[in-house]
């Protein structure tokens, strides 16, 4: 689902960036904050951890939804699933896991990781860790690649509007959780990734799909977020990162790390090459061939 121009005029594209990312910054860090005031009340620490994680970003990510739905009524867009949504959800997915699988192939080569102490796995706890998961990402995408892309697209150009919204997303992530400067050039492949892909496929089923092919395979199948151990929701499988921070062994895994970059790297190469469909051409009109 993505944004697609249904008229001219509206706010100038610097001041929409600018707003979106002061926004998204705003909802980072009052979220974390809320939630540790929430905390200190006992009976709320008191609550199983899968269900603080899962109401917490229930909560954070519905604000960032909300978010996305002013900016597009200010920016007069309007959502669309993009070219053939049930070939696009699939292959977004395998694309994802394929995307962190050469990751961790590649922190494997450079021998930093090994198998981990591994938790039993809960059924309910993995099923909701996944649909968390997939609100979240979903969430992030209507943001940035559903709002924020097409408005500086049809303002600056194809190019230079997936550009700048990548950079907002590696600034917003950035910021609000990791300090390893590596995790910004990680951060912003992602960002051009997940981009180029809503802008072939004409909306956002691909890059949903991507982006949480990325974030399921990372934490919910292989176990290497957070790192190490395994979190709230379980995972199928436990690989710990250890080793030379460069390759993943530090606290931050793949966030910061040389594999993520060269795997990213790969994808995008690989994305260039998906046919644009006309969705694509009618989301950046005449600006988009710029």
């Amino acid at each position: 689902m993505t944004v697609r121009a249904t008229g001219q005029g509206g706010p100038h594209p610097a001041l929409v960036l600018v707003a979106a990312l002061i926004a998204a910054m705003l909802i980072a860090y009052v979220g974390p904050m809320g939630l540790a005031l929430l905390l200190a009340v006992p009976v709320v620490a008191a609550l199983d951890p899968v269900l603080i994680e899962g109401a917490f970003n229930l909560i954070v990510f519905g604000v960032l939804s909300l978010a996305a739905l002013a900016g597009l009524r200010l920016t007069r867009g309007q959502v669309s699933a993009g070219a053939r949504p049930a070939l696009a959800l699939p292959a977004g997915l395998a694309a994802g896991l394929f995307a962190v699988g050469m990751a961790l192939a590649l922190s494997n080569l450079a021998g930093v990781v090994h198998a981990g102490n591994g938790a039993p796995l809960r059924v309910l706890a993995y099923g909701g860790g996944t649909l968390v998961m997939l609100i979240q990402t979903g969430a992030e995408e209507f943001y940035f690649r559903g709002w924020l892309q097409p408005v500086l697209q049809r303002g600056w150009g194809r190019w230079a509007g997936i550009a700048a919204t990548a950079g907002v997303f590696a600034l917003v992530h950035f910021a609000s959780a990791i300090a390893d400067p590596l995790a910004l050039p990680v951060l912003i492949l992602a960002g051009l990734w997940f981009g180029i892909l809503a802008d072939r496929s004409g909306g956002l089923a691909l890059p949903i799909a991507a982006h949480f092919g990325w974030n399921w395979g990372e934490g919910l199948v292989w176990g290497a977020a957070p790192n190490p151990g395994v979190g709230n929701f379980g995972s199928l499988f436990d690989l710990d990162l250890t080793g030379s921070a460069l390759w993943g062994g530090g606290a931050d895994g793949l966030d910061t790390s040389l594999s993520s970059l060269f795997a990213l790297a790969a994808v995008i190469a690989m994305s260039v090459l998906w046919p644009a469909s006309n969705a694509s051409v009618r989301a950046t009109g005449s600006a988009a061939r710029g």
